[in-house]
């Protein structure tokens, strides 16, 4: 090959590449655009789902409450969030009660029992109860 073939080929190697890149650009902005719009469309977890992730939550931060010994009302709203709830302290069991809102007017409660003396393994009962007590207390 001369200097002048090999000078004339450059330019439609340069435009090869540009077009390649362009083309894996181009796939690369259509694949997200995909799947953000797949993201968006997805259905909404069922109710049942979502209470029984908030209770396994509830549980867990209790678990780790009473890992030092001691469980505070203060340890229990921080367990509990935003929801009501209210606590029954026996000599030998603690029971919690939290409502969580289930539709507009309705709410589904669980129950986490511990029981005494409270320790490092941090043991905590759940239950999901048919129907919420009359006394549960704002958090």
């Amino acid at each position: 090959m001369t200097e002048a073939s090999i000078k004339r080929t450059r330019p439609a190697m340069a435009g090869c590449v540009v077009a390649a890149v362009i083309a894996v650009l181009a796939g690369a902005g259509v694949a997200i655009s995909l799947a953000v719009q797949g993201f968006f469309q997805r259905p909404a977890p069922p109710d049942n789902e979502l209470l029984d992730k908030k209770a396994g939550l509830t549980q867990y931060r209790l678990q780790e409450a009473v890992k030092d010994g001691s469980l505070s009302d203060k340890e229990i709203e921080q367990a509990a969030g935003d929801d009501r709830w209210s606590v029954e302290r026996g000599t030998t069991i603690i029971r919690i009660v939290v409502a969580y809102p289930h539709t507009d007017a309705e709410k589904v409660c669980y129950r986490f029992t511990l029981t005494r003396p409270l320790d490092h393994r941090g043991d905590v009962g759940q239950e999901r109860l048919n129907r919420c007590p009359a006394v549960v207390v704002p958090s």
